[in-house]
């Protein structure tokens, strides 16, 4: 699996890449939402090419692309 960070705020860390099961793949966190998430980590968004939208906590429609989601998410909470 190759796992690179594509953006990193004070707030907000995009990561995302190729798994050899799941595709390729895109992960948002959000710090300020550490403790809110069920895993306690801030993950907020979590797509992958095999699964498609497992985590979605930003308040957008799942039937956007995951860029528009990410994007939309980066401008509203940045």
């Amino acid at each position: 699996m190759s796992r690179k960070i594509f953006i990193q705020t004070d707030r907000l860390t995009l990561v995302g890449g190729t798994d050899h099961m799941l595709g390729k793949f895109l992960q948002l966190y959000d710090k300020d939402l550490e403790y809110e998430t069920p895993e306690g980590e801030g993950l907020v968004f979590d797509w992958s090419e095999r699964m498609g939208i497992e985590t979605n906590f930003t308040g957008e429609s799942n039937k956007e692309s995951p860029e528009t989601i990410i994007t939309n998410y980066f401008n509203n909470n940045n």
